[in-house]
């Protein structure tokens, strides 16, 4: 087992990434799960397709420099990375633009949506939306193997254009695994005043760790076996804090290059959770309008696109399950070479994380710091 070294990441943070989770987070009061690399890679792939204003508002959200080529390859190279996953990770982020099949997708876009931003060009029967909704669950189903169950309903499909859907599954062990022994029921304050009750997890151990006085929330980063991922949590420090954290998320990338290693005594509650994430209005929000009209221009997805049914945006949407216990994230058995105690560590040095008040969390590719999911949990009965 290698060792478990954070470096910290000196080059430009994604400001999309973090716009994004700022304007997802002021939205949605609860539980939320985003994928912001899965959103990153298929609007990347449809300002490809575009052209005039529609292609001027997507290359505006993302604020770089890149020319075409360059995007292409850096986003390449991310889906390669996640590609090389180690045998203890399951990474699956499904990437999926479905159309009409009354359109004649062009082969060279689906080659070059599969070869730089993994993603899939699916065309379906939009007769019907109960057959539409069927054909595309079906396809997440399989793609998935079972995992993602019924991502879309008739409601999403009807009158269905086009349609983005990111869908995200992971398992991993984590590297310093909780004794099941250890876990206890306790209090979640949802709210100062309102409490429930949940099982807590708890380990005591060497983890990288900071202290913030700028978000007034600890820091967290526990590894998963691979050292390839790790999940970060974002606790603030009073009962009521999430609010002053999600006002300046901004400065979490540069908080997070502040974390060293401490013994940690860290109590977090068991959670699952799947999440139907819909972004029209927050894309709207940023700028993202004429993709959604009848006056779209997508000419490279298809040929053959009727005036009266030309390709716009009906829905992004981002299907995220996620599953937090004692082995890690999603997984049921312990596949690899874990540690659930370490010796020589004197609790009394211990720093301390509570996560009995709502926190933030993200799973992070720790290579490319590309973010696969960005959540918020506030409440564990939702």
């Amino acid at each position: 087992m290698t060792n478990d070294e954070f470096v910290p990441y000196l080059g430009d943070q994604d400001r999309l990434y973090w716009t994004l989770i700022k304007r997802v987070a002021s939205s949605f009061e609860e539980n939320f799960l985003l994928s912001p690399l899965g959103l990153k890679l298929t609007l990347s792939l449809l300002k490809e397709t575009a052209t005039g204003l529609t292609q001027d508002e997507l290359s505006a959200i993302f604020r770089e420099d890149l020319n075409r080529m360059e995007s292409r390859e850096h986003l390449r190279s991310i889906a390669e990375l996640l590609r090389k996953k180690p045998p203890e990770n399951i990474a699956y982020l499904g990437n999926w633009i479905f159309i009409s099949s009354e359109n004649e997708i062009r082969a060279r876009f689906e080659a070059i949506a599969k070869t730089f931003y993994n993603a899939d060009i699916t065309t379906v029967n939009t007769q019907s939306a109960t057959v539409t909704a069927n054909e595309i669950n079906q396809v997440v189903l399989n793609a998935t193997l079972g995992n993602i169950l019924y991502p879309v309903n008739e409601g999403d499909v009807d009158d269905m254009r086009m349609l983005v859907l990111n869908t995200l599954y992971f398992e991993g062990d984590w590297r310093y695994q909780f004794a099941a022994s250890a876990t206890k029921a306790s209090h979640f304050y949802v709210s100062p005043t309102t409490l429930k009750i949940v099982p807590f997890m708890k380990v005591i151990q060497r983890f990288y760790y900071a202290e913030s006085t700028k978000l007034d929330a600890k820091i967290l980063r526990m590894p998963y076996l691979g050292n390839k991922f790790a999940m970060y949590f974002i606790v603030p420090n009073s009962l009521t804090g999430l609010s002053y954290v999600e006002e300046n998320i901004m400065l979490l990338p540069g908080e997070i290059q502040f974390l060293e290693k401490h013994i940690v005594d860290v109590t977090l509650p068991k959670f699952k959770f799947v999440y139907t994430l819909y972004l029209e209005r927050t894309l709207k929000k940023m700028g993202l309008r004429i993709a959604f009209e009848e006056s779209a221009s997508y000419p490279g997805i298809a040929r053959g696109q009727l005036i009266s049914k030309r390709l716009k945006l009906s829905k992004v949407m981002q299907r995220t399950l996620i599953a937090v216990n004692e082995l890690g994230v999603g997984v049921s058995s312990s596949k690899g070479n874990t540690t659930v105690s370490e010796v020589n560590i004197d609790i009394n040095e211990a720093k301390e994380v509570m996560g009995n008040r709502p926190f933030f969390f993200f799973i992070q590719d720790e290579a490319s710091r590309q973010l696969l999911v960005f959540g918020r949990f506030t409440d564990p009965t939702l």
